[in-house]
């Protein structure tokens, strides 16, 4: 062997020993905190919010209700019996009208139509024109339509009389004529006419005949719960109206239908069982209703714990080798973790073998593949694990990055295309809240944006498509009523 051979060897198994020596990374007293989200750092404009607006959705609401108690009420104003008893004319004529039957009380989208046929007599007292009309056909008509105002948590009804008459019916007696004018012309002052149409103005007071409109905005502000057995969870969606405007009125008196439209900023999400909306009084405007356009948007919200996240990089990398440099320097990740870092995700890998220690990285979570899976593109190490492996040797984190991160990244993905179709295929369909029926079809979906908090990965996806709602509900009477006079006079 030659002396420079025998220089070699000293080298040589100096540069062995360091490829197979073990090495430890310094420990820390606490975790690395990534930089806050406003800082110069990668990431992505859908980050920088802690929660993108909930967009407006605007739906259509048809509320069904039946207007007979309205109807009686008005019938009940219309007189059975008039006579001169308290009118200024009863000292020079009497006259009595009976009703025929009970009145005639139409209503259709809205607008009442009231018909009464009477027969009776008019007969003059001690006038120099002595006359006596029997018998006397007359018939009174009313048109009007009704009115709703918002009164406290409820949608209540009036009534407009728009125009009111009596006529004489061709058969009556008409032989002779004790007034100064036709008979025809004397007789909506001897039925007081004005009245009448009064009475059955306050026969539909606000204060007496109502719709309980906030049971269909607390059907509207749900929550629906729908299970879903095959993930063994609920979709909970959640209405959150914010203003309900009231259009006009359509059908029969049986059937009424009061169309509108409801502003919502609504959410689904899952839940093992769905929380009780947090109550809100009704805010009801009346106006015309909005054309169809604009698709209607639920927000939803699908929910990664952390938990289920580091089981996931478990399950991946658990006992994964690193090659740092050489077959002989090996590393071994033992275990796996990730949890929120001031609004990201860090994860700490637990490593064995020729490194040991604990190694963090932090990035920002984001929607891919159109909202079907969740990525960390800007993973990298924290500067606290790079300045303790360069501790080593310098350029050492480098080498360990190199084998770790694309590891890390294919291991951060997270697929949720299967809790977003359930959720597309639950929420299609019909539903039932209460007394209110939402009728629902998603067609797309857009991505919005992944928020890190203590609790989890939250990703927001934006469903559209189209919906509906349809409220049966009973007409209340807020208050006992008095008896209607039958006589006017």
């Amino acid at each position: 062997m030659t002396r420079h051979a025998f220089q070699l060897l000293p080298v040589l198994f100096s540069a062995l020993w360091l490829g197979a020596c073990s090495h430890s990374i310094p420990t820390s007293s606490s975790k690395p905190i990534p930089p806050p989200l406003t800082s110069a750092v990668p990431t992505f404009p859908a980050q920088i919010k802690e929660d993108s607006r909930t967009p407006v959705s605007q739906v259509p609401v048809q509320i069904k209700t039946d207007l007979t108690p309205i109807q009686t009420a008005i019938r009940k104003a219309v007189p059975e019996r008039i006579t001169e008893a308290g009118h200024p004319l009863g000292q020079e004529f009497r006259w009595t009208f009976v009703r025929n039957g009970e009145p005639d009380v139409h209503i259709q989208d809205g607008l009442v139509a009231i018909h009464a046929e009477y027969k009776g007599d008019i007969e003059s007292r001690g006038s120099s024109r002595a006359c006596r009309l029997d018998p006397m056909y007359a018939s009174l008509d009313a048109t009007g339509k009704l009115t709703m105002v918002q009164n406290g948590d409820a949608l209540s009804f009036g009534f407009e009389p728009t125009q009111t008459a009596v006529a004489t019916k061709p058969e009556s007696d008409a032989r002779c004529n004790m007034f100064n004018v036709p008979v025809s012309e004397q007789l909506p002052v001897l039925f007081a006419l004005q009245e009448i149409k009064t009475a059955m103005a306050e026969a539909v007071h606000p204060k007496e005949f109502a719709i309980p409109l906030q049971r269909i905005w607390d059907d509207l502000g749900g929550p629906l719960s729908m299970p879903i057995a095959s993930l063994n969870t609920r979709a909970c969606m959640y209405g959150n109206p914010r203003e309900m405007i009231l259009g006009g009125q359509k059908g029969t008196t049986q059937e009424t239908v009061i169309s509108g439209t409801a502003k919502e900023m609504p959410f689904i999400t899952y839940e093992t069982t769905c929380t009780e909306a947090t109550p809100t009084v009704a805010l009801v405007n009346s106006g015309s209703v909005p054309s169809e356009g604009k698709p209607y948007t639920l927000v939803a919200r699908i929910p990664q714990s952390y938990q289920q996240i580091s089981h996931q990089l478990q399950s991946k990398l658990f006992h994964q080798s690193l090659f740092l440099g050489t077959a002989a320097d090996t590393a071994v990740i033992e275990r796996v973790s990730a949890a929120d870092a001031n609004g990201r995700a860090l994860v700490a890998i637990d490593m064995t073998g020729d490194l040991k220690g604990t190694i963090y990285y932090w990035g920002t979570p984001r929607l891919e593949e159109g909202g079907r899976s969740i990525s960390v593109p800007d993973l990298q190490m924290a500067n606290e694990s790079k300045a303790a492996i360069d501790s080593i040797r310098i350029g050492y984190w480098q080498l360990v990055d190199r084998e770790l991160n694309s590891k890390l990244r294919q291991a951060m993905i997270v697929d949720i295309s299967s809790q977003v179709d359930r959720l597309k295929q639950t929420v299609t369909g019909t539903h039932r809240s209460g007394s209110t029926t939402m009728d629902i079809l998603i067609t797309r979906q857009q991505p919005d944006h992944v928020r890190s908090s203590p609790q989890g990965i939250t990703a927001t996806i934006v469903l559209e498509g189209t919906a509906n709602a349809t409220g049966q509900v009973t007409l209340e009477e807020q208050s006992p009523r008095a008896l209607l006079r039958q006589d006017v006079r």
